[in-house]
């Protein structure tokens, strides 16, 4: 059977618009936050690191970004907002 994929991105882009219905909307970019997540588990005395791992996860908070990508259509202006928000 024939499959067809759309990017999630591609689908955001196209409705934008109706997404923040109300306000004029001056530019959509795509971007990317990396974040440490601080997560430390010595393997070594773990004998089901996965159990271990899934019951760190809930108790963990949003590291410290560590690096944003942005798409090369976005501003320097909006770049530096992004930065200033993480």
């Amino acid at each position: 059977s024939d499959y067809a994929f759309v990017f999630l991105s591609s689908i955001l882009h196209e409705f934008v618009h109706e997404l923040f219905a109300g306000m004029k909307v001056l530019g959509c970019y795509q971007f990317r936050v990396t974040r440490n997540s601080n997560l430390f588990v010595d393997e070594g005395e773990v004998k089901n690191l996965r159990a271990k791992i899934q019951g760190e996860l809930p108790q963990r908070h949003f590291g410290d970004a560590v690096r944003l990508e942005v798409a090369n259509s976005c501003s320097e202006a909006m770049t530096q907002f992004l930065l200033g928000q993480f």
